[in-house]
């Protein structure tokens, strides 16, 4: 950019942004109107640049007025996609919104409580990436070990009864239980002495939820008495 665009970007359209983004641009989010502000020297800028690489200057009221537009319509310089649910032209176009997990949408009569939007979006269920990490984990150690560990660890999960596994395997039911006390042993050696109690160990996440939900619920005891 030439020390004339530069010029009147700091000296005519800045001024210009500056009195007009308040009372003309509407904030999406966490926006403000300084950093609305920021945002619309970066267009202005890049439409300075433009003309000038097109062999002409703009003169500085026109980019000011079209820098505004762009911000009101809610393109922004790092991008004007609006099909990105979080992009702001989608917002002003009210296909999307962002709501705080604590907004309230509606209201339990029994408890006499709100409830929030983050309640009915916890998922009960593992985490995604603590179950990833967990079959990562058993196939790498049921990869190195006795082929039967496999069916055994299988049946388990199912909760099959120990002799119908024993004769899935086509063994008899001491030699079932010397299998899975090798595998108990082998398992401890290889992931460690601390696996059962992280096992059954109740995610934070997951403690903080169930320790609201019984506050909640203490309360509305304390009502009823």
């Amino acid at each position: 950019m030439s020390p004339e665009a530069c010029e009147a970007l700091m000296g005519q359209i800045l001024p210009r942004l500056k009195a007009a983004v308040p009372r003309c641009v509407r904030t999406v989010g966490a926006e403000d109107h300084e950093e609305l502000v920021q945002d619309g020297i970066a267009l202005a800028a890049r439409m300075l640049h433009n003309s000038e690489q097109a062999g002409k200057m703009a003169p500085p009221a026109s980019v000011a007025y079209y820098t505004l537009q762009h911000l009101r319509s809610g393109r922004r310089s790092t991008g004007n996609s609006r099909a990105d649910v979080l992009a702001t032209g989608t917002q002003l176009d009210l296909s999307s919104s962002v709501l705080s997990l604590e907004e309230e949408v509606g209201f339990d009569e029994e408890l006499c409580e709100p409830i929030v939007l983050g309640d009915l979006l916890a998922c009960r269920a593992d985490d995604p990436a603590m179950a990833g990490g967990r079959n990562v984990d058993w196939d790498e150690f049921l990869e190195t070990h006795d082929d039967r560990y496999g069916t055994i660890v299988s049946s388990i999960a199912k909760g099959e009864k120990p002799a119908e596994t024993a004769k899935a395997l086509g063994i008899n039911y001491s030699q079932f239980q010397w299998i899975r006390l090798n595998l108990e042993a082998d398992l401890m050696e290889h992931m460690g002495e601390e696996i059962l109690d992280e096992s059954v160990q109740v995610p934070t996440w997951r403690g903080n939820l169930r320790v609201r939900s019984e506050r909640v619920a203490c309360l509305a005891d304390r009502r009823r008495w």
